[in-house]
């Protein structure tokens, strides 16, 4: 979903790739080699559904690492930049084929884009380091190593992002829709859909939550010392309220929500795995909801209703969700 619309709705320009390149962007689609894309230009559908799930998986490390670059008071704009990556995707693949690296394919598009905002805006006349390390790794094969998309440096980005959305001063009704909106790659529509809510109130809701982050000029930075301490609990917190309201939904017809869960489950992984996040509480809550994520799928009989544990079938619990859990748990 780009801004609350379907993918499969965004208009797709007639021979895009072909237009004349704007001032500091280079066209992913035209430089592209005949070994970087499939043999074959797939349907339309399809397409989307790979775009999607690029969002989906891309969207968090990408805006976290240009908020970075941009400063978190410019969140929006690292989002909006986002946004246009996903959409330059969705021009350019039905024509040229699905890149076989389509995460590096998403980097390279979302550095030039950057790059080309930062040469454009008064703003960012302050990022003159930024834009020299990102024009010097321009020309750079996007697979190789590259300091500003790094994978370490994402990493740390990501779990920067993670303690801005759960700050003491985000209300917490609005960390949880935060988190989704920035960190997984939802729409204020699927938010809303998730919560019962209409878009307009989880619109606001983020605006609000960002207007707060900016006024009180929060950084973007991994705490230390005792402020981790307790920073690192509403994190933990977060994740549990959000892990919870889709392993059993306060409000819709869907008794559970599978991606609630799973979002909750990534996070939690990524928390754990980095040095900062990697305390007792931290593998003990990856533990409960991969353990109990495990059975999702058999908590529900055909008609909808919710399953006891002994009703449940084991056969359909997941095996390597459950030695995920074992792992963390001891």
């Amino acid at each position: 979903f780009l801004y609350g619309a379907p993918l499969q709705s965004v208009a797709r320009p007639q021979a895009v790739a072909l237009r004349p390149r704007s001032a500091g962007f280079t066209e992913v689609a035209l430089t592209m080699t005949r070994s970087e894309i499939t043999s074959a230009v797939p349907p339309p559908v399809e397409v989307a559904q790979v775009v999607e799930h690029f969002f989906r998986h891309e969207a968090g490390r990408i805006a976290s690492t240009l908020t970075r670059i941009f400063g978190i008071e410019h969140l929006n704009r690292a989002e909006d930049l986002v946004q246009e990556t996903l959409i330059r995707a969705l021009q350019t693949w039905p024509y040229y084929g699905i890149p076989r690296n389509p995460s590096a394919w998403i980097t390279q598009v979302a550095k030039n884009l950057a790059l080309d905002l930062i040469r454009r805006e008064k703003i960012f006349r302050s990022k003159e380091n930024e834009i020299a390390r990102l024009a010097e790794q321009g020309s750079a094969d996007a697979t190789g190593d590259d300091s500003v998309f790094a994978d370490d440096q994402i990493k740390d980005d990501r779990l920067r992002m993670m303690f801005v959305c759960c700050h003491p001063l985000v209300p917490q009704d609005a960390q949880v829709a935060l988190a989704l909106k920035t960190l997984c790659g939802f729409s204020a529509a699927e938010i809303a859909r998730a919560f019962l809510t209409s878009e307009a109130a989880i619109a606001k809701r983020l605006t609000r939550a960002k207007q707060r982050i900016r006024e009180a000029r929060v950084p973007f930075e991994i705490p230390t010392g005792e402020e981790l301490t307790q920073r690192l609990d509403g994190v933990l917190q977060t994740l549990y309220l959000l892990f919870n309201e889709g392993y059993k939904a306060s409000v819709g017809e869907q008794l559970i929500r599978e991606e609630l869960c799973r979002e909750a489950i990534r996070l939690g992984t990524l928390l754990a795995e980095h040095p900062t996040g990697s305390r007792p509480r931290t593998h003990a809550l990856l533990a409960l909801m991969l353990l109990n994520g495990a059975r999702l799928r058999s908590r529900i009989d055909p008609d909808g209703n919710i399953l006891r544990l002994r009703e449940q079938d084991r056969s359909s619990w997941d095996q390597p969700m459950i030695a995920r859990g074992l792992y963390h748990f001891m």
